[in-house]
């Protein structure tokens, strides 16, 4: 199951309004999952909690240059590079492209291409990924394109879906099909994909634990996909729902594993 660029730049011109508009993070700007780790009090903090990660990754780097790999509205890459000299940001949306550029304004460079085919930005000292590596459509040049941008000793952080168990699971197949996740893949597939591009595994979390996976809408959100099945399967929004539903019965069965993870470049 493979999704080029082009599919997921349409995917997002789709859904953004309505991921802004009815999602929890929407008034944030932020489109990712919220994070409820320890010490996490409120929404707002588990929205931001990888921000917060990240942003203490880049400050003790040192790291001037910080880029952001699928920047969606900007609103992530206004918080990890706040004490940045230079943030830049990569999409492959119109809509994205714009709404990043509103916001951040010329504090940051947006470019709107595809990040895995397109020359990245170079000499980059962390370089990050929120929930948009699995919709790259080829792993191999996600990770050949950032190594090269990376300088000597940069690093690559994605927070995203892993692949824990069967592949093959309808269930499994229901969320690439529905997110357009290309390179939903196992750690271990990860981490030799990235062994070819000089790029080591310097730490591992598992946050799958710290994640909403049965709130009253997820229930109705199951129960809704269920019943329009048989006469919206065809239809792009239908599809994202049930990609989102499947998802989170992927989360609580086991089938994948929403982490965090950093390579550092040799």
């Amino acid at each position: 199951m493979k999704f080029e660029s082009d599919d997921v730049a349409r995917y997002y011109e789709r859904n953004t309004p309505g991921f802004l508009a009815r999602g929890q993070g929407g008034s944030l700007g932020v489109i990712h999952r919220a994070v409820w780790a320890d010490g996490v009090t409120s929404r707002d903090q588990a929205f931001h909690h990888v921000h917060d990660v990240l942003r203490r990754r880049a400050e003790e780097m040192g790291a001037s240059r910080v880029l952001d790999l699928g920047c969606g509205t900007g609103a992530s890459l206004e918080r990890v590079g706040a004490r940045a000299e230079e943030i830049l940001g990569v999409t492959n949306s119109h809509t994205h492209a714009a709404l990043a550029r509103e916001r951040l304004g010329s504090r940051a460079i947006v470019f709107e291409q595809d990040f895995c085919s397109t020359p990245l930005p170079d000499a980059v000292d962390l370089a990050y990924g929120i929930e948009s590596f699995v919709q790259a459509p080829s792993a191999e040049a996600f990770f050949d394109n950032v190594g090269r941008a990376l300088s000597s000793g940069g690093c690559l952080a994605l927070c995203d879906d892993f692949l824990e168990s069967d592949r093959s699971h309808p269930l499994v197949a229901t969320f690439r099909h529905g997110w357009q996740a290309t390179s939903l893949l196992a750690p271990r597939e990860v981490d030799a994909i990235a062994a070819t591009s000089e790029l080591d595994l310097i730490e591992d979390r598992d946050w799958t634990d710290f994640l909403e996976l049965d709130r009253p809408r997820d229930r109705l959100l199951r129960a809704y996909v269920a019943l329009l099945q048989p006469f919206a399967k065809h239809r792009p929004r239908f599809r994202s729902l049930a990609g989102g539903s499947a998802l989170r019965m992927c989360l609580k069965r086991g089938l994948v594993r929403y982490r965090y993870r950093v390579w550092r470049k040799r």
